[in-house]
């Protein structure tokens, strides 16, 4: 279901060193200004929530400052992103993969040097239900689990088996976006090159997804891979 965006609480995660470090404490300032802008309710702590209240946020921004190969991701962070949606941020580009993190279940990730605009439209996207990675890294986990997944390629073989396949009746609009979207366009995007509202382009996803029994951008890209002509 596609989040309005209306409501969206955050929870921000960030160790708190002893000795202070300047530049630490600004690019997290920075940072939380910038979810603040975005108009979403905030609470910063370096402790999670407890498990039973964790629902009570629709994501949670993971600081990284101080991640470094010697120091990887806790289980708790990973054992997070399985049922809540986790960013990480304030990150060094050289220190993990990207695209093992979205196959982890990671929903986005900022870095120390990214532009404060690109940073505002990140977390817009993710206050909107997507999820905020290069375009090359998608397509690179697309990829991986189209080839690696037994579940993908039953269901392949199943659908080609079928003699009484029912395709959804989709229309010439939502054909043109799903082109977009497979190409990496995001729903501005989309918008703007089509002349209609960013409003009008959810309602079409929206529709979309229920067609193709799709929950978000990537099934929709692995169902238009494997079953669109």
């Amino acid at each position: 279901m596609l989040n309005n965006g209306m409501h969206s609480k955050a929870f921000v995660f960030a160790h708190k060193m002893e000795e202070a470090n300047t530049t630490h404490q600004v690019k997290l300032n920075h940072f939380v200004n910038l979810i603040q802008t975005c108009g979403m309710s905030l609470t910063t702590d370096e402790i999670l929530p407890k498990t039973t209240q964790r629902d009570d946020h629709a994501l949670y921004f993971i600081d990284l400052y101080y991640f470094d190969q010697s120091n990887p991701i806790s289980a708790e962070i990973l054992q997070l992103a399985v049922q809540h949606r986790v960013v990480l941020f304030n990150c060094q580009h050289d220190f993990f993969c990207e695209k093992k993190a979205l196959l982890a279940g990671i929903h986005g990730i900022f870095y120390c040097d990214d532009r404060a605009d690109i940073i505002l439209k990140g977390i817009e996207h993710l206050n909107e239900n997507g999820r905020w990675f290069k375009r090359e890294t998608m397509n690179l986990a697309l990829a991986e689990l189209l080839n690696n997944s037994p579940h993908e390629e039953l269901m392949r073989k199943k659908m080609l088996a079928t003699n009484n396949i029912v395709f959804p009746s989709l229309t010439k609009r939502e054909k043109t976006i799903i082109n977009l979207v497979s190409s990496g366009a995001q729903n501005k995007e989309i918008a703007e090159q089509l002349h209609i509202s960013p409003n009008t382009v959810k309602t079409h996803i929206y529709s979309i997804f229920r067609k193709t029994s799709s929950r978000n951008r990537i099934e929709l890209i692995s169902w238009t891979k494997q079953f669109s002509h």
